[in-house]
This record gives C-alpha cells, structure tokens and sequence, in this order.
C-alpha cells in the first residue's frame, strides 16, 4: 500500500519550491519579465484525507484548490504511456497560459515558458531531497488526456512539463 502524503508536507513542497515571497511579486525561480506563465496542478490518489484528486495550486495565496476527483476507475498511473514505469501516485503538472508572455515577447514565450517549467521542477526535485521525499521528471504522460483531466483550453493553456514525487517507500513497494 503506498504511503500517503500529509497536507503539511504538500504545504512545505509548494511552500519552499513554487510560493510567491512575502512582500514581493517574486517567487523562487525566474519567469521572463516576471510575468509567470506557468500554472502548477498536483493529480494524486496519495494525499491523506482526500480520495484521488485533481488540485490547482496558487502560489500568492499558498493555496490548494481541489477540484475534483479523479474519474472513476482512472488512477494517476493511467495517465502515464507505460504505466508500469511510475513508481509514485502523486504528478504535479506544470501548464503554461501563453497570453500571460506572448503579449510581450512572441514566439519567445514558449522558450520563456519551457525555461521557467524547468526551474520550478528544479525547486521541486530539491525541496523534496531535502524532505527525505523522491521526485523525477516525468516526460511520458498522455498530453491529451491530462489536457482532458484538467478541462484545459489547448489554444490558451497547456500542458508544458511535469513531475512525479512520494515517499521512498512507495518507490521500493511498486519495483
């Protein structure tokens, strides 16, 4: 059985690695003219007291929003192209909304974005080393069935990179 995560250290994750920094417009991690294109969502079915979800979060806030379950019969893992090769049950998402840079620098935002995307999966993979957690980079999710599962609008929003995490034990019961 895979160990659930706790709230409080889903709150430290995002906290350390995605959260804006008090008193500033600023976060921990660059974006291209500080306009931070990227959203972060976390679909887990390993969150302590919560069934399989889909969550957005909001990193002014520090807020997790749920916004639904995950469908029926459908698991984090069935989103992934070869599901035998996902050792967790909690991916964070990162989606980037091309309006918020294309205004100002074109074509350019998509590099903006992917680079922006790359340093919060940076922040990620340190904060939870330093958690006693485990997270990878992930490229091998089903694009159009994570557009589906988070209601996104492709010509607005897409999915850009993501993330897979839990606990060691998790990694060490599905090998």
């Amino acid at each position: 059985l895979d160990k659930k995560m706790s709230l409080d250290e889903v709150s430290t994750l995002f906290g350390n690695a995605l959260r804006r920094r008090e008193g500033t417009t600023s976060r921990n991690y660059p974006s291209g003219g500080a306009l931070y294109p990227i959203e972060t969502y976390l679909i887990t079915s390993a969150l302590e007291g919560s069934p399989p979800s889909v969550f957005h979060y909001h990193p002014t806030a520090h807020a997790l929003e749920r916004l639904w379950d995950l469908p029926a019969g459908r698991d984090v893992k069935s989103y992934a192209r070869h599901p035998s090769t996902l050792l967790f049950s909690s991916l964070i998402v990162f989606t980037s909304v091309w309006d918020r840079s294309a205004a100002k620098y074109g074509d350019l935002a998509f590099l903006h974005a992917i680079l922006e995307a790359g340093h919060m999966s940076e922040n990620i993979v340190l904060v939870t080393t330093a958690m006693g957690l485990e997270s990878r980079p992930m490229a091998g999710f089903e694009d159009a069935s994570i557009v589906e599962l988070l209601d996104l609008q492709e010509e607005f929003e897409q999915p850009v990179h993501s993330v897979v995490l839990g606990h060691p034990s998790q990694r060490a019961a599905n090998q």
